[in-house]
């Protein structure tokens, strides 16, 4: 399952709307079949496996980070395509909250004899797919902000310039945080200051887009505006989760605006550096969750 997740992530940029699936066939302890889906139209993660898999999947298990569909759409149902197969046991990660699936694919397999277990990796499926379940119930994209700071509360240097705050496995953390994700959002000043990459260098998963979200770029209208115009925009374009790498001022605006976002990851470091960009942290946040990543500390927040 831990292979399938990791083939979900390669489907993410261009599977949109739909939902990022990864597959893996297993016969007698061997990978014989994997795949991930495709653009839409084309084949589902469970059929490239099929596929890959051929007469293999005769007896196999079937490994899915997602309910198999059940219902015609683009393509055929997968769950047909399973039973067709012979597959004898499917263990699937989440349950698909789409209203024309919603555990119909699981209650077909079932009916076809095939034995179903629920493997979510200790919460990891159950994480991947919340932005997807937001999108799917809220038609818009579930964003995740971050911030990085310092142990004294600084997140830049004085003249703005960059600072690396963070260690290798905070670094790590976020390159998996945005592989992920359709897109990573940072505002103007990070973009002139910095001009971060933004990119998926230290784990496999493909890129997320580049959004600069800057004054320059706004139609006019006010902050709110034109943060609600950005989502629309990417729920257009079928993408499921945001993350936001925020300055201080993007932070500061994003704090002031009622549902700006559903998450809040604030990662500090033990580094001081005295004097520095500091930023706002407003005081009402609700700690959920609190991990160490290496010698750094990263806090979740619950967003009300």
């Amino acid at each position: 399952m831990l292979r399938a997740l990791e083939l979900a992530t390669y489907a993410i940029k261009n599977c949109r709307p739909n939902p990022a699936v990864g597959a893996v066939i297993v016969k007698n302890g061997v990978a014989v079949g994997e795949g991930y889906t495709q653009e839409p139209g084309n084949d589902h993660a469970e059929i490239v496996a099929l596929k890959n898999a051929g007469e293999n999947a005769k007896d196999a298990e079937l490994h899915v980070t997602l309910e198999p569909c059940s219902h015609y759409g683009r393509t055929p149902p997968c769950a047909d395509a399973i039973i067709k197969a012979g597959i004898k046991k499917v263990c699937y990660g989440y349950l698909d909250p789409n209203s024309q699936v919603a555990g119909k694919g699981i209650e077909k397999l079932k009916g076809a004899g095939i034995e179903t277990v629920k493997e979510n990796l200790n919460g990891q499926i159950d994480r991947f797919y919340e932005s997807y379940s937001w999108f799917v119930k809220n038609k818009t994209p579930f964003v995740t902000l971050k911030i990085a700071q310092t142990m004294d509360g600084f997140i830049a240097n004085s003249d703005k310039t960059p600072l690396k705050i963070t260690g290798e496995e905070s670094q790590i953390e976020l390159h998996r945080l945005r592989s992920f994700c359709d897109a990573v959002v940072i505002g103007g000043g990070t973009f002139r200051c910095d001009n971060p990459q933004l990119t998926v260098r230290k784990v496999k998963g493909a890129n997320p887009q580049k959004i600069i979200f800057s004054r320059g770029n706004f139609k006019g209208g006010t902050f709110e505006e034109n943060w609600r115009l950005m989502l629309e925009d990417c729920a257009k374009k079928g993408m499921h989760h945001i993350l936001v790498e925020a300055g201080a001022m993007l932070a500061k605006n994003l704090f002031g605006l009622p549902n700006s976002f559903q998450r809040f990851l604030l990662w500090t470091s033990p580094l001081r550096i005295g004097r520095g960009l500091p930023w706002d942290i407003p005081k009402s946040l609700i700690l959920d969750k609190i991990y160490a990543q290496g010698k750094d500390l990263c806090m979740e927040f619950a967003i009300n």
